[in-house]
């Protein structure tokens, strides 16, 4: 399941209420839209810090690896 689709679908619904209830609002929906700009942000972020462990982990790793050769020499 696509969360862009199910997002859509979701303000398509309240859409559909504000309609049959005969009045809106409006401030629900930028809470809304709020809520999908901050989660996009923090996915950005997590996958970056994911992206900078794995980079940090494996040149740990390389420093490792030389240290334990000029060890052994």
């Amino acid at each position: 399941m696509n969360v862009k689709t199910t997002a859509e679908q979701m303000r398509e619904s309240i859409e559909k209420l504000f309609k049959d209830a005969g009045y809106s609002v409006p401030e629900l929906l930028i809470y809304i839209e709020k809520l999908e700009n901050e989660q996009e942000q923090m996915a950005q972020t997590i996958k970056k810090m994911r992206l900078d462990s794995i980079r940090k982990a494996s040149a740990e790793a390389g420093m490792n690896s030389r240290l334990k050769d000029a060890l052994r020499e």
